[in-house]
C-alpha cells in the first residue's frame, strides 16, 4: 500500500528508431496521486525544446481501465489526463498516446484505504464525508450511544451525543478493505447547527487541500448526466433548490441525496429578497427550508439568495428562518467558458455556480476537465467550509 500523498513513476519512451526522418523526441510518462480526491493525474512531457511541444500539440492521451467487465475511458488533447481511482486497492491503467510519436504503457496505482476528508453538523446528526465509496459494515456505536449509519456512498451520519468523545470509526471500502480512522464527535450542544442572529454570506470557502466547491442552482431541469457523474466519480455537489422546482421532481432529488448530494435553500419562489419586507423574506427562506427537509431528509443550514441579491435584512431573515450561513459564488460558467471574479484561472477556495438547465451535463464535464488540469479537488460545501473566511460585503449579479 502506498501512503505517500504524491507518487511518481517515470518511463522514458524513445519511439521507433528504425524509421527514417527526424530523431524521436524522448517522452516521459509520469503520474501523481491526489489523496484529497482519490484521483491520479497522468502526464506525458517531452524534453525541453520546440520539437517536443509540437509532438504533444498533435497528440491525444487516452487512459482506460476495465472495471467490473466495463471499460472506463478518459482522454484529452495534449499530454494530461486526470482519472478517479477507488480507495483501498490497486488499479491497473492502460495509457496510450496517439499522434506523430505513439506510445503505450501500463501503470498500476495503489491507493490508501478510505479516510475522512470533511465533517460537519447536520440536522440532528454529525455528518462525515469519506475519500471514497463505502459499503455497509457491521453495526457501530461510538461514544457508547452514538449510532453510525451510511447515508450515501461516501457519507456517514453519527447520531448526537450528550458528551464529546474521541473514537475509532470503522470504514469498509466497497472492495472490502477496512480502516480504523480516529474521529472526534462533538457534544450535543456543539454538534447542533447553532442559531445565529445574522446569516452572513460568503463567496469563498476553505482552500485547504486545493479544495473547490461545485454548486448548482434552481432545480427545474434535473440532469441524468450529473447523477451519472456523481455515481461514477463520487463527486460532491450542493444543489441550491427552489422549493417549487424541487417539488416537481422529488424522486430525482431523493436520488441526488442518496448519491451524496447536499441540499441548500434557494427560497420558495426565487424572488428578489431585497425588495421584500423582513417578514416576507423570512417566509421565503423558512418555508423552503422546512419543505426541503421534510421531502429530502436534509434540512438546509446554508442558503443562497436569488440573483445574489442580499443586504442586512436578507441575512437577518435567513437567520430567523433557521439558516446559519449564505453562499455566494466567485466563479460562473457561460457555455463551456469559466468566468472567475478576477478573470484569472480557478484557484483553491472558489465557489462555482451552475444551473439546472439543459446542457448542464456538458458544462459540468468541461468544468471538471478544467478543475483536473489545475489539480484542484472538489469538496463538499458545509458550514465548516466557511471557517476563518471573510464574509462578502457587496451585491452580486447573477441568478
Amino acid at each position: 500500500m502506498v501512503l505517500a500523498a504524491v507518487l511518481s513513476l517515470v518511463a522514458v519512451i524513445a519511439g521507433c528508431l528504425s524509421r527514417s526522418g527526424p530523431a524521436p523526441v524522448p517522452l516521459r510518462v509520469a503520474w501523481a496521486f491526489s489523496p484529497a480526491s482519490n484521483t491520479v493525474t497522468i502526464r506525458v512531457t517531452p524534453q525541453a525544446g520546440t520539437a517536443g511541444r509540437q509532438v504533444l500539440a498533435q497528440s491525444r492521451l487516452a487512459v482506460s481501465e476495465n472495471r467490473n467487465g466495463h471499460t472506463e475511458r478518459w482522454s484529452a488533447a495534449g499530454g494530461t489526463v486526470q482519472v478517479p481511482v477507488p480507495a483501498g486497492g490497486h488499479t491497473s491503467l492502460l495509457v496510450q498516446l496517439t499522434g506523430p510519436q505513439p506510445l503505450t504503457t501500463t501503470l498500476t496505482v495503489s491507493v490508501p484505504p478510505p479516510r475522512i476528508v470533511a465533517s460537519g453538523a447536520g440536522t440532528g446528526r454529525w455528518l462525515v464525508y469519506t475519500s471514497g465509496p463505502l459499503r455497509p459494515g457491521p453495526p457501530q456505536v461510538l461514544c457508547g450511544t452514538d449510532e453510525v449509519s451510511l447515508v450515501a456512498p461516501s457519507q456517514l451520519a453519527v447520531s448526537e451525543s450528550a458528551a464529546a468523545c474521541h473514537a475509532q470509526l470503522q470504514l469498509t471500502a466497497q472492495d472490502g478493505e477496512q480502516a480504523a480512522v480516529p474521529i472526534t464527535i462533538p457534544a450535543l450542544s456543539e454538534a447542533k447547527v447553532r442559531a445565529v442572529s445574522v446569516a452572513r454570506l460568503y463567496c469563498f470557502a476553505n482552500p485547504a487541500g486545493r479544495a473547490i466547491y461545485i454548486t448548482i442552482d434552481d432545480g427545474w431541469t434535473p440532469s441524468a448526466e450529473v447523477l451519472g457523474l456523481m455515481h461514477q466519480t463520487y463527486l460532491p455537489i450542493t444543489a441550491f433548490l427552489i422549493a417549487k422546482a424541487a417539488e416537481e421532481h422529488l424522486s430525482y432529488w431523493n436520488a441526488f441525496v442518496a448519491a451524496g448530494g447536499m441540499i441548500g435553500d434557494h427560497t420558495v419562489s426565487h424572488p428578489y429578497l431585497t425588495k421584500l419586507t423582513l417578514g416576507h423574506a423570512t417566509v421565503q427562506w423558512g418555508q423552503a427550508r422546512t419543505a426541503l427537509g421534510r421531502w429530502l431528509g436534509q434540512t438546509p443550514a446554508v442558503g443562497r439568495p436569488p440573483y445574489g441579491a442580499f443586504d442586512r435584512r436578507v441575512e437577518v431573515a435567513a437567520a430567523r428562518a433557521g439558516l446559519t450561513a449564505l453562499a455566494g459564488w466567485s466563479a460562473t460558467m457561460s457555455g463551456s467558458r469559466i468566468e472567475t471574479w478576477n478573470g484569472k484561472p480557478l484557484s483553491p477556495g472558489e465557489i462555482v455556480i451552475l444551473h439546472w438547465v439543459p446542457g448542464l451535463g456538458d458544462q459540468l464535464t468541461a468544468l471538471l476537465a478544467a478543475i483536473r488540469a489545475l489539480h484542484l479537488n472538489p469538496a463538499p460545501l458545509t458550514l465548516a467550509s466557511f471557517s476563518a473566511i471573510a464574509p462578502q460585503q457587496h451585491f452580486l449579479n447573477g441568478d
